[in-house]
This record gives C-alpha cells, structure tokens and sequence, in this order.
C-alpha cells in the first residue's frame, strides 16, 4: 500500500511539473502577442515619421536644385 501511495505521488509530482510548465508557455506566448499589438502603432508612427523626414528631405533638395537653376 505504501508503495502504491509512493508511486502515486512520484507520478503526480510529474504530472504537476510537466502541466505546470507547459502553462507558462501560453502565458509568454500571449504577452508576446499582447506586446506586439501594443506596440504596432507607435511603431507604425515612427515609421512614418521617418518617411515624412525623408520626403522632406527630398523636397527640400528638389527646391535646392530648381533654384540653382532658375539663378542665372
């Protein structure tokens, strides 16, 4: 009796450490995902704010060279 006791208690104390493990996973996985909807737009705003920059750049130097031209 005892050593059925034993083994049930081995085998649970096994169980436990496999299924406890096995939940932090979904728990990482899910702030992962969280983590990643949060963060879309700001880095959806940088993003853009860089293409404004660089199209402002441009401009500029198109402005730059039509008024190097223009000048006689």
């Amino acid at each position: 009796m005892k050593r059925n006791a034993l083994f049930l208690s081995f085998l649970a104390a096994t169980f436990c450490q496999t299924g406890c493990d096995s939940k932090s996973d979904p728990v990482a996985k899910g702030r992962e995902a969280v983590k990643e909807v949060v963060t879309q737009p700001f880095n959806t705003l940088e993003n853009a704010k860089d293409s404004l920059s660089k199209t402002e750049d441009k401009t500029k130097a198109a402005i730059e060279e039509l008024d190097k031209e223009s000048k006689p």
